[in-house]
């Protein structure tokens, strides 16, 4: 998908205390395009067509998903189309990621389900029901552009108010995916969950195949194969395209070495790495 424009956090959180933008976006269309921050985008009305990177998807009222930092989307084929948005900056995220990947459903939200859906076969979209729609709505007053609560003057509601807003949808999400019936096809979903919350917070260290397997109690050839199925790559495949971001992110951001960002992303060496920036590098 080429892109057409891209969003800057400077341009969206000009103010220097800013860390969220919260708003409705109604008749909703949008080129190809990609920002340095994260975007909630949470359906409050309507139907179209997501595309993330190459991947499509269809929408309706009452889906949740993030899109993450420079990572190429657009919305189209759109009938009535009411989006509200979270736009949140990444130093915000990261900044509080240890305590919050405590919450089950967090990485699986953030980082899980969007790489999935831009990588893989399978989305995982959050979806709420009218009345934790109805729920989550009554929060976004607390939080949104032009809302009651001036963002300076009452930045720790903004802050806790989002953060619970991100808590609780974690926490929707985790029970929905845990909650589901599993088709025979993905009978181990959650073992294979299980895995890639292990290796989105484990990538730096050297990871086997055997080791991965025994963790969820699986045979060898059934762990592989349920990997495949459920993400349409091998646990290799996913695993180096995870480190690759996570490279991507250190060249952009880090006054790290190139053969420093290798070793800290458990790449061998810097040819390595390279040679997986080549075959997965993300676009930017």
């Amino acid at each position: 998908m080429n892109i057409k424009f891209h969003c800057s956090e400077e341009s969206n959180f000009k103010r220097q205390n800013s860390f969220v933008r919260a708003f409705t976006y109604t008749e909703y269309s949008i080129e190809p395009h990609n920002h340095d921050f994260y975007e909630m985008n949470i359906v409050m009305g309507g139907t179209g067509c997501h595309q993330i990177e190459t991947a499509k998807f269809s929408v309706k009222t009452g889906d949740v998903f993030v899109i993450p930092p420079m990572t190429v989307h657009a919305y189209y084929n759109t009938d009535h189309l009411e989006v509200y948005h979270i736009l949140l900056k990444k130093d915000f995220v990261r900044r509080n990621q240890d305590e919050a990947m405590t919450m089950p459903g967090f990485l699986q939200l953030m980082e899980i389900e969007p790489f999935l859906r831009q990588n893989c076969s399978e989305s995982m979209f959050l979806h709420l029901s009218p009345a934790e729609l109805s729920e989550i709505k009554a929060e976004f007053k607390f939080i949104e552009k032009n809302g009651a609560f001036d963002q300076e003057a009452f930045s720790s509601l903004h802050r806790h108010t989002t953060w619970k807003i991100l808590y609780y949808l974690s926490y929707l999400l985790h029970k929905q995916n845990d909650g589901e019936k599993k088709p025979i096809q993905t009978k181990y979903r959650q073992e294979i969950l299980d895995t890639l919350e292990y290796l989105h917070q484990n990538f730096s260290d050297k990871i086997t195949i055997d080791g991965l397997a025994e963790r969820v109690y699986l045979s060898r050839s059934t762990f592989i194969r349920s990997f495949q199925v459920f993400c349409g790559c091998s646990p290799i495949q996913y695993l180096t395209k995870y480190r690759t971001k996570k490279v991507m992110e250190l060249l952009e951001n880090s006054t790290m070495s190139k053969t420093e960002i290798a070793h800290s992303c458990g790449f061998y060496d810097l040819s390595h790495m390279e040679r997986s920036i080549k075959t997965y590098g993300l676009p930017h």
